[in-house]
């Protein structure tokens, strides 16, 4: 009875609420940190973009149990990893075909990964990054999955040591990384237009190179941006309360109504006999993330390039 809605606020809802994400995006308001930042970010979404396939082709390999590891889980894996989580495998399911039982062993991974990250990560920020400030905030938007993880990694950071400045470097750090939406979805929707993998699709036609909401996305950035630099639109209340609008729009409804949903649209029977070989995979594009995003950080921080 609940399958047709379901389905509706699955694909309809995430697609409205990626759209109205990018009028979170601004690069007038960026600025230094995400500049700043920009080689950390770009290293982490390629170690994790390679990190899932190779672990999952590693498993294979070993001859583990993989009834569940396919390229397109890979795949997903290092969307949701190395960009924005549970969002970033939602703008890719549909885009490269996968299969609901795909979708659900990458969905369980960055739940299972992200949430520990989430509640461990701010103790390591504050090991890693004594001082806090903005370089704790951007190895926690960088180590931690999703975007509401990120959020709430950041807060937790917060409120502990009383550090604004991480929270805000968090939020821009992981808002930056989601621009990863704008290339790797198109580039992987190219790579699998003509797999030869078999299975149900989630969706039933054959996928666009680049779908129209990852379209609206970037048009929505960029007249976001746009507005910001124009003297005389900045600073008008209601250029301001229209962004705003749009923005907790995506965060506060479309986007957690479309995650619940793609929760809800997964059967237990999907994911059983998965065996272990894909929670690995995730394992390992979970720790390369965070020991990337570590690295990096701390080179520039030394740099002098974080302050």
């Amino acid at each position: 009875m609940l399958e047709p809605g379901v389905r509706a606020v699955k694909e309809d809802g995430l697609k409205l609420g990626i759209a109205a994400l990018g009028a979170r995006l601004s690069l007038t308001e960026i600025g230094d940190t995400a500049r700043a930042a920009a080689p950390a970010i770009g290293g982490v979404v390629v170690s994790g973009g390679v990190a899932a396939p190779m672990a999952c082709a590693l498993a294979r390999r070993a001859g583990w149990r993989t009834e569940g590891l396919t390229r397109k889980t890979g795949a997903l894996l290092a969307a949701g990893s190395s960009i924005c989580g549970v969002t970033a495998i939602g703008a890719l399911a549909p885009a490269i075909a996968a299969t609901e039982r795909e979708v659900g062993v990458a969905v369980a991974n960055v739940v299972a990964y992200g949430t520990f990250g989430m509640l461990t990560y701010p103790y390591v920020a504050k090991w890693l990054f004594p001082d806090g400030g903005t370089p704790a905030g951007v190895f926690l938007g960088l180590s931690v999955h999703d975007t509401s993880q990120v959020i709430g990694a950041g807060m937790t950071f917060k409120q502990m040591y009383d550090d604004e400045a991480a929270f805000k470097a968090a939020t821009v750090t992981k808002l930056t990384r989601n621009l990863g939406l704008a290339v790797v979805v198109p580039v992987l929707a190219m790579v699998f237009r003509d797999a030869s993998e078999t299975g149900a699709s989630v969706v039933g036609k054959k996928p666009a190179l680049i779908p129209g909401f990852l379209i609206a996305f970037i048009a929505m950035a960029a007249l976001r941006s746009l507005g910001d630099a124009t003297e005389g639109v900045r600073d008008d209340p209601r250029w301001k309360k229209t962004t705003k609008l749009l923005g907790d729009f995506s965060s506060q409804v479309a986007l957690p109504c479309a995650m619940a949903a793609v929760g809800l649209s997964i059967s237990t029977s999907s994911l059983s006999g998965i065996g272990v070989a894909p929670f690995f995979a995730g394992a390992v594009a979970a720790t390369t993330v965070a020991g990337v995003a570590a690295l990096s950080v701390k080179t520039l921080e030394q740099a002098g390039y974080l302050k």
